[in-house]
């Protein structure tokens, strides 16, 4: 982690966002408040659905028996 100074930060922000990449980046200014600067994940990493990770798991259900159940609890809405 790294603590810059507003003073230090608004003179060379292009360096706090190079070191923001690869370390945390807190920013500090005269009232004692704390910043921290953080990296927006790629373009290319935001297109991926946030299901893509989650594991599945192995079921022994037809697709006739999930639309069966699905219209059971329509009809009770």
């Amino acid at each position: 982690m790294q603590i810059i100074e507003y003073t230090d930060f608004s003179q060379d922000v292009s360096k706090a966002f190079d070191i923001a990449l690869v370390d945390e980046v807190i920013i500090t200014n005269k009232n004692g408040k704390d910043y921290k600067l953080t990296p927006v994940p790629n373009k290319t990493l935001e297109e991926k659905s946030p299901l893509e990770n989650v594991p599945g798991i192995k079921v022994n259900v037809t697709m006739q028996q999930i639309v069966e159940i699905l219209r059971e609890c329509r009809a009770g809405i």
